[in-house]
Order: structure tokens, then sequence, then C-alpha cells
């Protein structure tokens, strides 16, 4: 019987284990990807972190250098032990010389006084000690950075300051300071590569933004931004730097991914900005690949799986081909199979083995009813048969013995009809011819008798008369 191709045990099978396989590998690869985004997250972020880090490294560089400046210009009058005008202005003046890129370097002392180099000439009527730089140095005892304020030589730009105090022994002789310019700030801070449409900018210890790549932001001599009034977000990670990251828009309404990190020496902290899509394209670049994988994965397990099943049922096959002969009575090829050592080698075993025992019992039971058929009633019984199969053999010996039975009874029957025939030409008389008819009456009914169960023609012609007749 044929079949559609959907509903062979192959089919089923196949679908059933593909769709396990396709809820195994969807299920492994849903959790993989959960982990493996928090993963690349997590990473994306040890890697923005170090390149804050770094860019925050290149930055306190910067300074350090602004440092080593002013406390060279420092340790030198120390040595030199004095702070007359002709020797400071000679120091400072040869010092600008060699940094062109420093705005101003001055010293102040603690008697008020103001040397300034290239010329410079500071405000008059102005007491250079109440300056926040020079009081910072001076409360302190070490190099500090300011904040950027405005100039005031020079009330239209804004500096920050690197100062140093200058002693002789435990006294304070004055302050040394070289001041950097906001727009050289905002050049060295562009020329860091930051990679990836990223950009830093720099926040005071105020929270103001010193440097923005927004020009809107940068300070002025009359106003300051700050920076949580641009990005509120950022307020936790500037005044914790390194300790998180922060996702919200910037000034041009694009998602960025916000670290910091406190620049040393200094109450600034670098808040460098990603653009969130360059952070979630490796995460889409990891997903993609896991789905990728677990495609593949399930492509070549169902492959695999169909290939198996198919060998698995492969002795299968072969038995549909029997069974349509075996149907269509038709037991005349030996059946063979190459049966395995699993499970469907052992229904191969057992079935060709049935076949054969079923084979040898119908042709026996030709053989036996062939012979009865030419009229040799001497044939051998069938031998037994296993299980209800015993039955046939039971019944094709019975009737054998039955017909033995019967035909001898008629050729008994026919002995004596002769002998009464003879007797009958000889001449007997009426009395003896009694008793011949008798006898042979009593042996028609006992060959009646033992052939009442068989249904016949004749009998069922007689019954149907004896109906009509009662009717």
């Amino acid at each position: 019987m044929s079949r559609a191709s959907k509903n062979t045990v192959r089919s089923k099978v196949a679908r059933r284990v593909v769709v396990a396989i396709l809820i195994t590998v969807l299920a492994i690869s849903t959790v993989n990807l959960i982990y493996m985004s928090r993963q690349i997250m997590k990473e994306q972020h040890i890697e923005l972190g170090i390149a804050t880090d770094l860019c925050a490294s290149n930055i306190v560089g910067w300074l350090g250098e602004m440092e080593g400046i002013c406390e060279g210009i420092a340790n030198s009058l120390e040595a030199l032990d004095t702070m007359d005008e002709e020797t400071t202005r000679s120091l400072i003046d040869q010092v600008a010389r060699n940094h062109s890129e420093l705005f101003f370097v001055y010293v102040a002392t603690e008697e008020g006084d103001m040397y300034m180099s290239r010329g410079a000439q500071f405000v008059k009527n102005m007491d250079v000690r109440e300056r926040v730089w020079y009081k910072t140095a001076k409360s302190t005892g070490h190099t500090i950075v300011t904040d950027p304020y405005t100039s005031a030589t020079r009330p239209d730009t804004m500096l920050i300051t690197v100062a140093s105090p200058v002693y002789q022994g435990s006294k304070l002789l004055g302050v040394v300071g070289v001041d950097a310019s906001i727009d050289s700030v905002r050049d060295y801070i562009n020329s860091i590569n930051f990679k990836d449409e990223a950009y830093g900018f720099l926040v005071d210890s105020e929270g103001n933004i010193i440097v923005h790549k927004n020009e809107e932001y940068n300070p002025k001599p009359d106003e300051k931004v700050k920076a949580i009034d641009v990005i509120p977000e950022i307020n936790k990670i500037i005044k914790h730097p390194g300790s998180e990251y922060v996702v919200a828009k910037d000034y041009s309404g694009q998602s960025m991914v916000y670290s910091s990190s406190r620049i040393k020496d200094s109450g600034w902290t670098l808040v460098v900005a990603y653009p969130r899509q360059n952070i979630m394209a490796y995460v889409d670049r990891g997903i993609r690949m896991s789905l990728f994988v677990a495609i593949l994965c399930i492509l070549l397990a169902a492959g695999g799986i169909t290939k198996t099943i198919k060998k698995m049922l492969r002795p299968i096959e072969k038995i549909n081909p029997v069974m349509d002969k075996i149907i269509a009575g038709d037991f005349s090829d030996k059946i063979n199979f190459e049966a395995g050592e699993d499970e469907i080698g052992e229904l191969q075993t057992k079935i060709s083995k049935m076949l054969d025992e079923l084979s040898a019992t119908i042709e026996q039971q030709k053989y036996v009813l062939g012979e009865m058929e030419k009229g040799n009633l001497m044939v051998e019984d069938m031998d037994d048969m296993p299980g209800e199969l015993n039955q046939i053999s039971k019944s094709v010996n019975s009737i054998k013995e039955s017909f033995n039975d019967i035909i001898s009874d008629i050729q008994f029957s026919a002995i004596n009809l002769q002998s009464f025939a003879v007797g009958v030409n000889e001449g007997c008389d009426l009395e003896e011819m009694k008793m011949v008819f008798e006898e042979l009456s009593a042996e028609a009914n006992a060959l009646m008798e033992k052939t009442s169960k068989f249904r016949t023609t004749l009998k069922a012609t007689d019954d149907k008369i004896l109906s009509e007749t009662m009717h």
C-alpha cells in the first residue's frame, strides 16, 4: 500500500528529531546570546575604561610637562637663593623662548612683586597674592593646576595655570606660574586620537566644561557651562570617575556611552563619549556569528540525523517488498535479510524465521492435500505446528482420517452389495434377501451418520425441499 512521503516512519522520526534539535539549539543559542551579549558589553566597557585611562594619561603627561617646567623654574630660583628682578626675569624669559606654547611665564613674590616674561605687564593696583593660583600653591605647599579662569592681564582670554611654590628653607619666597590658554588645551585634546568617532571633553573641579567638541559648551570669560546641565546622566561618573558607564544622547542627539577618568594632580575629569552603535556593532557581530553557528549546527545535525535514520530504516524498507509478495501469495522467493545486531536486525531475523516456517507449513499442506486429491489417503500426517497454527495440521489430519473412514465404509458397503448381487443371482429365498437388505440398510445408516457433518449440495437441496414442504 502506497503512502505519502510525510507519513513514512523516516519522515516522522526525522521531523521530530529535527524539531527537538531545533528547540534545543535555539534554547541554548538564546541563553548563549544573552550571556555573550552581556560578556561583550562587559568587555567593551572594560576596553572603554582602558581607552579612557590611556587618553587621560596623555593629558596627565601634557600637564606633567607644564608642571616640570614650573618646578624647574622654582628649583632654579631656590638654588640661586635669590628672587631679584634681573635674575628672575632672565630665567623666565629664557624658559618662555624655549616653550612658545606657554601663554605666560611669571614669578610672583611674597612681597607682592610680579615678574612676567616677554615684556608682559601685570595689571596695576591688583595684588597678585590674592590670585587663586597664588593662594592655592601657597596653602598646599606643592605644584597645583587651576580650573579655567579669566586672565587679569588679558580679560578676553581664559587660562589654566600650573603653579609651584618657591622656598628658602621653610620660608616661602614666592610662586612660579606657567599659563596655557583654553585654545591650546582644546588643540591638545583634539589632537588625541579617540578612534571610532569617539571624542573626549574635560570637566573642571567645579563640574564646568573646560573643552568640548561642541563650541557652545566651551567656557567664555563671562560664561561657563556645567556638564550636568547639558548631559544630566553623566553626573555620577563625574562624581565617581571610572566607577561605571552611562548611556545618554549627546548634543547632536546621537546615543553615546560615556566613561570617565580622573586627571592626576588636578580636580579635572576626562569624559569620553563613544558612539553606542559602534559598541553594539560588536554585539551584533557576535549575535550574527552565534546565529550562523546555530543554524550551521542545526543543518549539520538535521542532515546527520536524516542520514542515520535512513540507514537505520533501510532494513525495514527491504521487508516491505517481501511482505507485498506474501500478501499476494507468492512464497517462491527465498527470504534472506542481511540482519544487523540491533533491534531491527533481530526483528528481521524473526520475520525471516516466521516466513520460512509459514512457507514450509504451506508447502507441507499443499503436498498432503495434493496427495489426497490424487486419492492417496495413506499420505503421512502433517507435522505438529507451533501455537495456534497447530490447529491447521490437526484439521487437515482429521479430514484425512475422516475421508479414510468414509472411503473404507463405502468400500465395505460396496463389497456387501456385490455379495448380495451374487446371492440374488444364485436364487436365495426371500428371508435371506430380507436379512441382506436389513444389513445393507444398517450399513447405509452408519455411512449417513458419518457423513452427516459434511454439508453438500445434495444435503442443501434436501433441506430446501423439506423447508418448502413444511410451509
